[in-house]
């Protein structure tokens, strides 16, 4: 049987700010799209559906927003973005670097100064290797000088960071001196995380960039103390089959994503929440009926004798969902 999928919320996500340029491994696409929609629009929408959770008690219904694919927001798309944070009862106060415009001198000095100003106290960098290795991945000759060049100015300021530093087959010779580079950094570290790609967009494309099981198990201890917390099991495709064989006939509960532009705002901003979640839910329901059970994409695909690492089990499921399309046609379910 298809495998059962249960809505827990909604996701709204708006392409908003398109990126000044694509980084190989994005998760999202190679599109600079930007929808026409005001985020003005989008906004009233997201805070109606908060007045509809809480009117009717949905205390357990997510709801969650995604402006991007950058973060590179005018002031007043960044004071909206953190109003939505509010309903959530947190706060917008780290804005990522991938994807920025290029600023130079008094024009990246003022950008930082207005974003400080309006509540920014520091920033997310996701960096793949340092130097030309990292600009190739990030495709912007560059891009990591500009990246690190913003983290120092923000120090030096008062403000913190956040690091997500990618590992790679590329990036694990050069990680020593990425690590140096920015313990040079002025500023506090509220956060370091070393990662493998996740298998999604064009990350699954770099299958030979993965650690194998041999390299996790022998990585340096300054690199290993830098695992996630939240995600720290790095585990081969052989190691994650007999874990996702153990829940595979239990339902996916899921944030429901939906993409909001000018082709649907009409109707989002008129139909009941109910109907609108309803409908989402049914359209991932139906995606879903037409790929096979967990267990048996394992059956089909799954490979026993794969020792590259991914962080996740939906890595490895995702992998099986490209075999299946690529052998019989039928696209990956919604996700």
């Amino acid at each position: 049987m298809p495998r059962e999928v249960v809505g827990k919320g909604l996701r709204f996500s708006l392409r908003h700010a398109p990126c000044a340029h694509i980084c190989r491994y994005c998760l999202i696409s190679e599109s600079r799209k930007r929808s026409a929609l005001p985020f003005s629009r989008f906004e009233r929408l997201v805070h109606r559906f908060y007045d509809w959770k809480q009117s009717s008690r949905r205390n357990d219904f997510g709801i969650r927003i995604f402006v991007g694919p950058s973060f590179d927001y005018d002031l007043e798309t960044l004071k909206g973005v953190a109003r939505l944070h509010a309903r959530r009862g947190s706060k917008f106060q780290i804005l990522n670097l991938g994807g920025l415009r290029i600023r130079r001198g008094d024009a990246l000095n003022a950008w930082l100064e207005e974003r400080r100003a309006a509540g920014i106290v520091g920033f997310h960098t996701s960096l793949a290797g340092c130097g030309e290795t990292h600009d190739r991945w990030n495709g912007r000759a560059g891009d990591f000088d500009y990246q690190t060049s913003i983290l120092r100015l923000g120090g030096e300021r008062g403000m913190v960071r956040r690091e997500k530093l990618f590992l790679t087959q590329n990036t694990l010779p050069i990680f020593d001196r990425l690590l140096d580079i920015l313990d040079s950094i002025p500023g506090e570290v509220s956060s370091r995380v070393a990662s493998p790609f996740f298998y999604a967009g064009l990350a699954s494309r770099y299958e030979s960039e993965r650690l194998t099981e041999d390299e996790r198990d022998n990585l340096p201890e300054r690199i290993n103390r830098l695992r996630p917390p939240r995600f720290d099991n790095w585990l081969s495709e052989r190691e994650w089959m007999p874990i996702m064989l153990e829940t595979a006939s239990q339902p996916r509960k899921l944030l429901l994503k939906l993409d909001v532009d000018e082709a649907n705002i009409d109707y989002v901003e008129n139909a009941a929440c109910e109907e609108i979640f309803a409908e989402r839910e049914r359209q991932y329901q139906d995606s879903y009926r037409k790929i096979p059970s967990l267990a048996e994409l394992c059956a089909r695909y799954g490979d026993p004798t794969n020792r590259k690492i991914y962080m996740m089990s939906r890595d490895v499921e995702g992998r099986w969902l490209d075999m299946h399309e690529h052998e019989t046609g039928t696209p990956a379910p919604i996700d």
